[in-house]
């Protein structure tokens, strides 16, 4: 595929997901979404009386339909593609709010340096090769159960008809239960386990690599669980222990490593996210999700065609150029 193609798609994308969620002058709109993404700043600075129009649109969706939009769109993309086999990598983001709003979607934080509360956003990629393609986006709420929002990831995946070979989690995600929506799911999984006294107490104890059975207690709408996983110990020097929480097999407990060492990708992923991240000073979560999904959109494209051909940086100011070509044949 030519380079300069990915841009125009994706512009044309842009409009295409403004119309399914009835935005009004979906050209107009993603001219000044693109060019605010390209800036780094407000779409209330390129254009307030838009972003206005834009707003008042958006607040009209719940975010529900915000993900299951983006998810149709990553579907469609991604089908085409024909991928085959994929890892894949959750991770839970956080945008800084400064204000002093509280709601279902502002999680309290320490105020340091400004920062009196956060949004939390579940992103789950498929990883391809050096690619990392987001297909699921969700803004979570305050005392969200977070294996049910993952668990709901992996049922829409399964939509794709791709395999999966393994779901990547780092410490946050390491819980009863989910583990337990994992093997529900019937679904490989390498989770990395926080020290805690069991960990701590198990390396003391256990000073060569080895694979130990552990059952996790947890609590979930007020009924006492439990799940079992196995739990490997990895020594790689004298003063790390790597711990995982899996079900998978290796003979050589060095492969357990290089794997989890995939989901470093996804860090990756979102520091290039943030060069398009569009600022808002909104608390309504509707504004919030839809403009990460944008940002998200683009990367999404950037990744499946242009990652080798451009900088994303560059890709990006390529589609707010196209998006310009596009609005100059409408109005001629």
């Amino acid at each position: 595929m030519h380079g300069l193609i990915s841009p125009k798609m994706l512009s044309k994308q842009l409009v295409r997901l403004l119309k399914k969620l009835c935005i009004n002058r979906p050209e107009v709109i993603s001219r000044v979404i693109s060019e605010a993404s390209k800036c780094n700043t407000y779409v209330e600075t390129i254009n307030p009386h838009v972003s206005d129009a834009l707003h008042w649109n958006v607040k009209r969706d719940y975010p529900e339909t915000l993900t299951s939009e983006f998810f149709r769109f990553s579907k469609e993309l991604m089908r085409k593609l024909r991928f085959g086999s994929v890892d894949l990598i959750a991770d839970v983001t956080e945008e800084n709010f400064y204000g002093t709003h509280t709601g279902l979607y502002t999680h309290g934080w320490t105020g340091e340096r400004g920062v009196v509360s956060r949004f939390h956003y579940l992103v789950v990629s498929a990883l391809f090769r050096n690619k990392i393609i987001p297909f699921y986006v969700e803004i979570l709420p305050i005392g969200v159960y977070i294996a049910e929002a993952l668990g709901k990831a992996l049922d829409w995946f399964k939509g794709l008809n791709l395999h999966i070979r393994s779901v990547l989690l780092d410490r946050g995600f390491y819980s009863g239960d989910v583990l337990n929506t994992l093997q529900v799911e019937r679904a490989k999984y390498l989770v990395f386990v926080p020290k805690n006294k069991w960990v701590k107490r198990m390396i003391n104890d256990n000073p060569q690599d080895c694979v130990l059975e552990h059952e996790i207690k947890y609590t979930k709408n007020k009924r006492n669980c439990a799940v079992s996983s196995s739990h490997v110990f990895f020594h790689e020097q004298e003063d790390y222990t790597w711990v995982f929480a899996t079900n998978i097999q290796f003979e050589d407990m060095k492969m357990y490593v290089s794997l989890y060492k995939k989901r470093w990708n996804i860090e990756t992923m979102f520091r290039v996210h943030d060069e398009a991240r569009i600022k808002t000073k909104s608390v309504q979560p509707e504004i919030r999700l839809f403009y990460f999904l944008i940002s998200m959109l683009f990367l999404l494209i950037w990744n499946l065609y242009a990652k080798d051909k451009s900088s994303f940086k560059r890709f990006i100011i390529q589609t707010c150029e196209e998006i310009k070509q596009l609005l100059k044949k409408i109005h001629a």
